[in-house]
């Protein structure tokens, strides 16, 4: 997360360890094994990934990158393998290289934030740590389609769609390649799939995404200065 942590803030390891209890770590690492694939496939399989908001470091771990870097509030590297670099603590402050990141994924995080100026800080720093033509992904519970549900969750903070998203990466001057409006399902405690090959079938045909997917995909590029 990218706010310091206090004993008065909410105790999110909890509130993560009741939301996934019925589902095994090992099965959501696996799903995640495919998606980061299809997400590092279609992004031209960068060398040098950044996961800033990590958690349990399912995109990270899983990513085929030559050179890998997490960052997430709290320390989760327990059964991680060697070759990751890390930064724990507030992201605010993190020592992050400049211009270094051929991408950066940013899953399920931004409606963490309180309010639109720590988006935009955010994306200020994000965009400093991308090379020039690097490319930002964001995943994100998607307003427009979830309103119902979005805010069943005690982290959800921001109310954000699509069209906001576009709107923060217009003001930090990253430029928007492809913006899927419905991808993924809301989160994996709804998901209707999860054997391998049905997640493989799911991210193969885009007419499941219309049907099921209530989360966005945008991937942005740093200009060239």
């Amino acid at each position: 997360m990218s706010w310091q942590k206090s004993n008065d803030n909410l105790d999110l390891a909890k509130v993560y360890k009741f939301r996934f209890a019925w589902l095994a770590q090992a099965k959501k690492a696996e799903t995640w094994a495919i998606i980061t694939d299809w997400i590092e496939r279609q992004l031209g399989n960068p060398k040098i990934v950044l996961d800033p908001a990590a958690g349990l470091g399912e995109f990270i771990v899983a990513s085929k990158a030559e050179e890998r870097w997490a960052c997430d509030l709290i320390d989760q590297r327990k059964s991680w393998p060697n070759g990751i670099t890390t930064r724990f603590g507030d992201i605010a402050v993190a020592d992050l290289p400049k211009e270094h990141f051929d991408l950066i994924f940013v899953s399920n995080f931004l409606e963490h934030l309180p309010t639109p100026d720590h988006v935009y800080r955010y994306l200020m720093q994000i965009r400093q740590a991308l090379k020039p033509n690097g490319k930002l992904a964001i995943m994100g519970p998607n307003f427009r389609f979830s309103a119902n549900e979005y805010y069943d969750f005690a982290d959800h903070l921001l109310a954000l769609s699509d069209r906001t998203i576009e709107e923060h990466l217009a003001a930090v001057d990253l430029k928007c390649e492809r913006i899927i409006p419905r991808f993924l399902p809301l989160a994996f405690r709804s998901q209707r799939f999860s054997h391998p090959l049905l997640v493989k079938l799911y991210l193969a045909v885009p007419i499941f995404w219309r049907l099921y997917g209530k989360q966005f995909f945008i991937v942005a590029t740093r200009p060239i200065d």
